[in-house]
């Protein structure tokens, strides 16, 4: 019937030969496989944990950055209100010497009008003196006469006199 192992086949030689194969040198070959893959996954697994390293590493810096970008970002806002501080500062201070420079012109121009209008004043006054006296001398020249001009005198020597003795009594 049948005969299953037939030991002219080529191929149970070749399955043998592959079985002593194997039995001899596999165990050689599996440690050096097995030694080869543990390199392998020790390597790749190194690699993960560099990567993760590198990735940690990555992140704090990004972290750090942001921080950094942050304090930037406040740092510039401090500068803008320092700046908008000084610039009121500088402004108010502008103002309140424009605000003097005024007072103190306004105060010139004042005393100016004033001493110009007293001037006028004084002026005004001599012309019209002037101008009475002249008035006067030309009235008396024409209404005066000789009598006249003696009582004139008179009366004004008894007034003077009249004032001078009331003067010497509030002295004595």
């Amino acid at each position: 019937m049948f005969n299953i192992i037939n030991p002219n086949d080529p191929q149970l030689w070749v399955a043998v030969s592959f079985l002593l194969f194997f039995i001899i040198f596999g165990s050689f070959i599996w440690k050096k496989l097995s030694a080869f893959l543990d390199n392998k996954i020790n390597d790749i697994s190194n690699e993960i944990l560099t990567a993760n390293n590198l990735h940690q590493e990555a992140k704090n810096l990004l972290s750090e950055e942001i921080k950094k970008y942050q304090g930037l970002d406040t740092e510039i806002s401090n500068i803008i209100d320092e700046g908008k501080l000084k610039a009121q500062n500088l402004y108010n201070e502008s103002k309140e010497k424009v605000n003097t420079e005024i007072e103190k012109l306004e105060k010139s121009s004042a005393e100016k009008i004033n001493y110009l209008e007293n001037q006028a004043m004084k002026e005004i006054q001599i012309k019209i003196s002037e101008n009475a006296i002249n008035l006067t001398e030309k009235f008396l020249e024409k209404s005066l006469n000789e009598e006249n001009y003696n009582e004139i005198i008179n009366n004004s020597i008894k007034e003077v006199d009249a004032a001078l003795t009331k003067k010497n009594k509030f002295i004595h």
